[in-house]
């Protein structure tokens, strides 16, 4: 059998986030593709699924003291691991990358987590290391052409140093759904304000929204002024905030319809997961949610941070039975096709064959 690369994957969050999915998820198709690979990583409930899998992890801690050591004990975990090439996912792993100084070739993923949430002069320091990547990295990838587009207008980086690798899942159990059961909305995000996820609560009560429910996963530091906020518009009996989402099967089998509100959304990967389960999607028209519901025939867009439109089409949309079923028909035939797992993968190890060549 022909030597298979080694691959250390580097990221500094461990949550049950986009990035640290995308990572476990990358992680599984390099080992049933035959290549070895490890995750880097702090504590946290990405160790634990890693371990599960049988994927190896090494503990990077990314937080307070022990930042200043994290670049060095980095390059010695490359050294350790024998790694041919180091992949970084997000912002600050990159940071942590481009200092530990590898020595083995390196390409970094660009998520932007974090990006739109931050005051002007982090958003100023961020664009600063974005450029300070761009030029050590061998090679970059982008998760959807939205993000292409900004890291090669807005960064500067030059276009023939990135590549377009658009995120990939495990599909969901597809469920025909040949008509709604219910009004029941459901929102599966971190509870930032990017997600948007107050414009959804904002959305039940406008005049469309009355008939709706909204059940809300995941978790935090929004949580307490989203609660004030269905009080205060007096909607808190139809808003259910259920923590966070193990079973995501589970919790999209339970609604009726999806709502991706974000204010900001490099991919989307809750569309796809809930695209893949059959259900239908009604997203904002920002970042890379475009490109993954190919409206009007796998969703349906609206205008970003408008709750009244948001209400008004999933109102109608719940009434018209026909759009329904075509939408329900639509989204896992084209998460197959466009963002499987096995694709994802399949286009990443073609990056790697690029730089290790």
């Amino acid at each position: 059998m022909p030597y298979q690369p080694r691959v250390l994957l580097v990221i500094a969050d461990s949550s049950r986030t986009g990035g640290p999915e995308h990572v476990l998820t990358l992680a599984r198709e390099l080992e049933e593709a035959g290549w070895r690979s490890a995750v880097a990583c702090p504590p946290g409930e990405l160790v634990d699924r890693c371990d599960a899998l049988g994927i190896a992890t090494l503990a990077l801690a990314t937080r307070g003291r022990e930042l200043s050591l994290a670049p060095i004990r980095l390059r010695q975990m490359a050294r350790r691991f024998h790694a041919d090439l180091v992949h970084s996912h997000g912002l600050r792993a990159g940071w942590l990358a481009r200092r530990a100084r590898l020595g083995s070739p390196w390409v970094h993923t660009h998520h932007l987590d974090a990006w739109f949430t931050t005051r002007a002069w982090r958003v100023a320091a961020h664009r600063h290391e974005l450029r300070a990547i761009g030029r050590r990295a061998q090679l970059q990838i982008a998760v959807s052409q939205s993000v292409f587009e900004f890291v090669t207008g807005a960064v500067g980086t030059p276009p023939a140093r990135v590549r377009v690798v658009p995120n990939g899942i495990h599909p969901l159990q597809p469920r025909l759904r040949l008509e709604p059961e219910g009004a029941r909305v459901g929102i599966l995000a971190s509870l930032v304000p990017s997600k948007g996820v107050d414009l959804a609560v904002m959305a039940l009560a406008t005049p469309a929204g009355r008939g709706l429910s909204l059940v809300v996963g995941g978790e935090g530091p929004e949580l307490a002024a989203l609660v004030d906020l269905a009080e205060r518009l007096q909607v808190a009996g139809r808003v259910s905030f259920v923590g966070p989402v193990s079973d995501r099967q589970l919790f999209f089998d339970s609604c009726d319809v999806v709502w991706v509100s974000s204010r900001a959304e490099p991919f989307g990967q809750v569309a796809c997961e809930a695209m893949s389960a059959g259900l239908p999607v009604v997203a904002a028209r920002v970042g890379g949610l475009p490109e993954i519901l190919d409206p009007p025939r796998a969703g349906i867009l609206v205008a970003p941070a408008n709750p009244t439109a948001l209400a008004s089409v999933t109102s109608a949309l719940l009434a018209n039975t026909e759009r329904y079923q075509r939408l329900s028909e639509a989204g896992p035939e084209r998460v197959r096709q466009r963002y499987s797992a096995a694709r994802m993968g399949a286009l990443t190890r073609g990056v790697y064959r690029e730089v290790l060549e």
